[in-house]
């Protein structure tokens, strides 16, 4: 809160008179992120485009914002301001004939890919290969690993993570038909 006062330019004090406590303000941070989310919910396109649409927006929100987005990972939303979401997509689920538990599941199991994903985008949590860790692993390990060093230097991100919607999407559409 110093930190924020200092920044405002006055005292940390002061902002009490606008929020109660910093648990109150970092939940106000993570609803005017999910505000800017863009997501249609007027059922025009098919069940999974509209789910797809969602994450994307989820993951454009972490470029966006990415010092902020780790509050996802770690406080979830729970203000009724942004619970909205949760109904919205369990609606396109359920329009397409799920039942609410997989709807749930499938919820937990796109969010989670998703949130972990941009954070690995933009807060680099996974460490690259360095040639300065050498003694570490075996030389064979060693050599797997830093062959890999052209393939993420040259990933294409969203090819990437459309690659993995696509996974998760191939098992929602098998549990779909299973019914």
């Amino acid at each position: 809160m110093r930190r924020l006062g200092r920044e405002l330019g006055v005292e940390a004090m002061s902002l009490y008179n606008h929020v109660p406590n910093k648990e109150a303000l970092l939940d106000g941070m993570v609803e005017v992120l999910l505000a800017e989310m863009e997501v249609s919910v007027d059922g025009k396109e098919g069940w999974e485009e509209r789910v797809r649409e969602v994450f994307r927006s989820f993951r454009r929100l972490a470029h966006a914002h990415p010092d902020v987005f780790v509050l996802f990972a770690v406080r979830p939303p729970t203000t009724s301001k942004v619970v909205w979401l949760l109904p919205a997509f369990l609606d396109a689920l359920r329009g397409a004939g799920w039942e609410m538990r997989t709807s749930l599941r499938a919820f937990r199991a796109l969010s989670s890919y998703t949130i972990g994903y941009a954070l690995v985008e933009v807060r680099g949590s996974v460490p690259e290969p360095a040639r300065d860790r050498t003694g570490i692993l075996g030389a064979a390990e060693e050599e797997r690993i830093f062959e890999m060093v052209p393939i993420l230097n040259g990933a294409d991100r969203d090819a990437e993570f459309e690659f993995g919607l696509d996974l998760i999407f191939t098992g929602l559409r098998a549990e779909l038909e299973r019914g």
